[in-house]
This record gives structure tokens, sequence and C-alpha cells, in this order.
């Protein structure tokens, strides 16, 4: 039976020791073909000349680096219950707090000495089963609009690929998180975000893109696989935003051009959970860019302004973006 989309998938599960690889746990549903690498890396020899016009004989074998460009379904985005993946990328170690099904998750980045979780991925049809270990994201993201789902990306890295027996893992149904229930408010310092009013009609649009301090290192003596990963990156990344030509677009503009940092807090909530609801808060601090555009764009009539905000880092506050959400699941998956 040849492999059919139906009878795909990919499976995850999160690992106690960083590349021992572990059985899956859970089921995400991403936009899947064409999105895994196994990686495998290998020289045809192309320079050896042999007195024949085909020069290529064999191949050898020089490294493996699988990786997997995570894009969610359009028709499905991303669950409460999947935001703890994300979180779990800047700010490992963490487990969900409470007594009832609402599970509290708090992500705050070390910013003296970064961790985070490494995962096993199956990738499977029907035919095999493809199995990553020590598998971790370079950057993610999440994204919204007004009519849509929350949507994401993440970009998976991991050190050797095998051909493995597909885990049993159930399916599931998770809650999943409409766009138009995110709110944004925004203030001079991450400390006046909780007193401050939601903005009414003025964002349209909004991806963060982060990028997260783990990379892979490579060794003589390591067959070819990466030996560690080290937290020796930046944690940084962008805030994209498309407003309503405001007055309120107009005071980022100030911002902008005085170079004064803006703090953001992006939160949904969502059905009854327990004794609360699901929730998600993203708290993130930014410095505009100089691709920020006033009048940037028209949709039915209305112009729009367009702005791009690096992710910073704020002495008082002593951070630069946390994540917080309130989902059904008490341990990484």
């Amino acid at each position: 039976m040849a492999g059919m989309l139906p009878f795909s998938g990919l499976q995850i599960g999160v690992e106690t020791v960083a590349g021992t690889a572990v059985a899956t746990t859970r089921e995400l549903y991403p936009d899947l073909p064409g999105s895994f690498d196994p990686g495998i890396i290998r020289s045809l020899h192309e320079g050896a000349q042999r007195g024949t016009s085909s020069n290529i004989t064999h191949a050898t074998i020089i490294g493996h680096r699988p990786s997997l460009t995570y894009r969610s379904d359009p028709t499905h985005g991303i669950t409460w219950d999947e935001l703890v993946i994300l979180g779990s990328q800047i700010d490992g170690g963490n487990t969900g707090t409470g007594a009832g099904a609402d599970k509290v998750w708090t992500f705050a980045p070390t910013q003296t000495g970064p961790t985070w979780d490494t995962y096993t991925l199956n990738i499977f049809d029907v035919s095999q089963c493809f199995e990553v270990d020590y598998g971790f994201m370079t950057g993610w993201s999440i994204s919204g609009g007004f009519d849509d789902l929350t949507q994401c990306t993440m970009d998976w890295v991991a050190r050797q690929t095998a051909k493995v027996t597909v885990d049993t893992v159930a399916a599931n149904n998770a809650v999943k998180i409409p766009s138009n229930l995110w709110t944004m408010k925004y203030a001079s310092a991450q400390s006046g975000l909780t007193g401050a009013s939601a903005l009414a009609n003025t964002l349209r649009s909004w991806t963060l893109s982060v990028d997260t301090p783990q990379r892979a290192r490579w060794y003589a003596g390591s067959l070819g696989e990466f030996g560690q990963a080290l937290g020796s990156n930046n944690l940084g990344g962008t805030l994209q935003m498309t407003w309503d030509s405001t007055a309120d677009a107009v005071a980022q503009y100030d911002l902008y051009a005085a170079g004064t940092p803006a703090f953001f807090r992006l939160a949904a909530t969502g059905p009854t959970l327990g004794g609360t609801t699901y929730l998600a808060q993203i708290d993130v601090c930014v410095l505009w860019e100089d691709s920020f555009q006033p009048i940037a764009t028209e949709s039915d009539g209305v112009l729009e302004y367009s702005m791009i905000g690096r992710i910073a880092y704020d002495a008082t506050w002593t951070q630069s973006l946390t994540l917080g959400c309130t989902c059904s699941i008490a341990a990484l998956p």
C-alpha cells in the first residue's frame, strides 16, 4: 500500500535525557508534506576525473543533520495545549501547576543561562516511520489575524534519523485558538501592562517570531552527528504587526522616531477549563526597526500602518519575552 496523506502524521515525546530516544506520546497535526529532511549529507566525489564522461561512481556519508520545518495546517492552527511546546524552547524543565483540570504554565527565560527541553519526533506514513532524537527548535513563530485560527511554525533540528515502527499514540481533539480571541495591551513599561486597557479597533494582524539560543555543535569523533546543543545564540526575534491608521498607530510612530522601547501584552482567553479558563499571555519588549512604515497599505479603503519590532531586553524588567498559559496538560508531551 502506498503512503497516503490521511495515514501520515507527526508524533512527539519529551526526552528525559537529551538524545536518548523515548516513546512518543502526542500527535501534532502540521502541514506535513515537504517538511522533513532526514539530513543525510554525502559526497558524490564529483572531482574524481576518471577518463570517462561520467565521473560519479559512489557516495560517502559525511554527516547527519535532520530537520523538520513545522507549519501548522491552516484548518487546525495551534491548540492551547501545544503552547507549552513553544514555551519549553525558551525556558526548559517546567510543569503545569494547580490541583484542578486547569494547569498553569509560566515560561520566563533565564537570561544568564538558557535552558530548553529536547524531544523525540516520529514522522510517518503507512510505508515507514522515521524517528529523530535530540530534537529542539532554533526558532518558532505564532501569528494571528481576525478571521482565522492562530497559526505557528517550529524550526526543528535533531541529531540522527532512524527507521522505526510507528508508536501507538491516541489522536486528540485539543481545543484550538481562534485568532479573534487575542487582545493587545501597550505600556511604556512592562509593569504597566496589567493595568493598561486593551486597544480596540486597532490591531489587524500580528506575527511573533522567536530565535532561540540553542544551536547544535559538531565535533571530530562524533560520527557525523552533532555532539551537543549549546545556548550560544541570542534570544531574539521580531514582532510584526499591521494596525489601522489610528492615534494608537501614530503613538507607536513617535516611539519609533524617538528610539524608545514599547511593551506589549498579547492575550487570549478561551472556554472554561476547571475552575478558570484556557488562557494565553505573551509579554514582549520591542524596539521598532527602520522598516516602520506609516500609511503602508490599505484594506477596504482603510489605511494601515506596518511595523516590525526587534525583541529587546529591558533592564528594569530583566526580561525580553515571557509566555504563560493555562491549558489541560500538566506535563510536557
